[in-house]
């Protein structure tokens, strides 16, 4: 498994102290939306990514539309991984698979509130797509493993495969089970007393065989 850890809701000052402290550790760093909102992608991707040139940054735009200029405007400000929303029309998420393929960077299909019948088809169109599963933040953690149970069904046959929503340490084992690809953890790594530390046990805990 990969670890991915979300820095959100912050300062682009405090983002790259985070940075510093979770290096080696975190294999993806997400700039959240809203400090993307916040900032805007020159000031925060760009300027993070030009401090940490090695790290692959993932920009969590949630592309819904628009899909061609939000996926290229990403990419040019230096992020590695963007994000489209897996409600978005297909014609939307085609776009955004285009730019990603040309510019030869990943891309994320987030599946916030999508159907088990929309998930099956954009597995099957978009099989080199990193799929997320994503729990509500606001469902403060309630029906985590339902939804990972329910989702890796529904994505029978892909090999990129995210979670992302309340993930704790205590998830990890379950994640493991069902052969997760990428961790994505925000709020029990830079909430943490201390964020180093709380990043190096995740992610050995995540390497360990």
């Amino acid at each position: 498994m990969r670890l991915q850890t979300a820095i959100d809701r912050v300062s682009v000052e405090r983002a790259e102290e985070i940075m510093q402290k979770i290096r080696g550790c975190a294999d993806i760093v997400e700039i959240g939306t809203s400090l993307i909102k916040d900032f805007g992608l020159e000031g925060s991707v760009s300027v993070l990514k030009r401090k940490f040139p090695e790290q692959c940054i993932l920009a969590d735009i949630k592309t819904c539309d628009e899909g061609e200029y939000e996926f290229r405007k990403a990419y040019e400000s230096g992020a590695d991984i963007a994000t489209v929303m897996g409600f978005s029309s297909m014609a939307t998420i085609r776009a955004c698979r285009n730019v990603a393929l040309e510019k030869k960077k990943e891309y994320m299909i987030d599946l916030l509130e999508v159907s088990g019948e929309k998930i099956e088809k954009l597995a099957q169109e978009f099989p080199e797509a990193i799929f997320c599963l994503h729990l509500p933040s606001d469902k403060k953690g309630e029906g985590f493993e339902e939804m990972v149970h329910r989702e890796m069904q529904n994505l029978h046959g892909v090999q990129k495969i995210a979670v992302a929503g309340s993930v704790t340490f205590d998830k990890l084992e379950l994640l493991k089970k069902v052969g997760m690809d990428i961790v994505i953890v925000g709020s029990a790594i830079h909430k943490a007393e201390d964020i180093h530390a709380a990043a190096k046990a995740f992610a050995e805990e995540i390497r360990r065989q």
